[in-house]
């Protein structure tokens, strides 16, 4: 019976190999295609100065390595507990605060590559004073101090967890964001942040969105009316 018993585990063994190898392996390969497509894109906007100077392909290219590093983080992480991995709280941690960090800096690029589009459509003769190198650096600046602002709040809400009292470092459970939300006020918080982050991004999005509709209807208008009616005619969004 020991026998028989110690058989079927090995074949159990074997057979819960064999689902993590396919499904790390499922998962994986798209992965690695995309990232070898947002590497291939990230050197192409750094590789012109068409692409460096202007400031879409600036705020496309923040985008971009955002986008980058949060999906090979997310999947590092996926292999780990594919792999039944146990990490120290402090590693773990360290990789769910870059996940954080990079998760918001998109959508409030998103937020500013909305409002220079709205900018360049509705009052294009200001677009280049107004558009520049200088203030999209700043405004990339702007991104990335929230997001690190909010990647400091939850490290001052994670210090109040009390890691001395624990037997050991080593991690339980497998790495994930919603692992390290040690407190239920890191769980609140994220999802008060999140939420405001979401109901912001949203509103300013729509917004520019039908500004730049109603330009389009305006541009549409005056192309259809005559010369001398045209020059009357002054688009506003």
């Amino acid at each position: 019976m020991s026998g028989t018993a110690q058989t079927n585990i090995t074949i159990s063994s074997r057979v819960a190999f064999r689902e993590r190898v396919m499904m790390g392996t499922v998962t994986s390969v798209p992965c690695c295609i995309f990232l070898f497509i947002n590497v291939t894109m990230l050197f192409t906007l750094r590789s012109k100065a068409v692409f460096r100077d202007s400031s879409r392909y600036i705020l496309l290219f923040n985008l971009l390595l955002a986008d980058t590093i949060q999906m090979t983080l997310g999947q590092l992480m996926y292999i780990l507990s594919v792999c039944n991995e146990r990490l120290m709280y402090p590693v773990c941690g360290l990789l769910v605060m870059l996940t954080i960090f990079t998760n918001e800096v998109s959508p409030l690029t998103l937020v500013v590559m909305s409002l220079e589009r709205y900018v360049a459509v509705c009052h294009p003769l200001r677009h280049t004073s107004i558009v520049t190198s200088s203030n999209t650096a700043l405004a990339i600046m702007v991104v990335w101090a929230i997001s690190s602002l909010n990647i400091l709040v939850h490290i001052v809400l994670l210090l109040d967890f009390p890691f001395e009292d624990l037997d050991t470092l080593v991690m339980k459970d497998f790495c994930g964001v919603r692992v390290m939300f040690l407190g239920s006020m890191s769980e609140d918080y994220d999802r008060a942040f999140v939420s405001f982050v979401f109901v912001s991004a949203a509103a300013v999005i729509t917004s520019t969105y039908i500004g730049v509709m109603v330009a389009a209807n305006f541009s549409a208008d005056t192309a259809s009316r005559s010369p001398l009616e045209a020059e009357d005619f002054v688009p506003s969004c």
